[in-house]
């Protein structure tokens, strides 16, 4: 059986703070990639897997209805 591979750091550049206010996008990423990771290693189940995908989408589609609404006020 082969050992597994994993992604290794190996140099940070442009170090900076992440928030959702600046790096929403690449936070959603990141979120995706952890619950796929979560189902490949079975600690969710495919129930599970499902219903929080659906819910970080629902959470990126409320921020974009949101940012709209606030281009239309201004």
């Amino acid at each position: 059986m082969a050992a597994r591979q994993f992604a290794e750091l190996q140099q940070i550049d442009n170090n900076e703070v992440i928030t959702k206010d600046t790096h929403y996008d690449f936070l959603y990423h990141l979120q995706s990639a952890l619950l796929l990771a979560l189902r490949e290693q079975g600690r969710l189940n495919a129930m599970q897997y499902r219903h929080a995908e659906e819910k970080l989408k629902q959470q990126r589609r409320d921020r974009a209805k949101n940012i709209l609404e606030k281009g239309e006020n201004t």
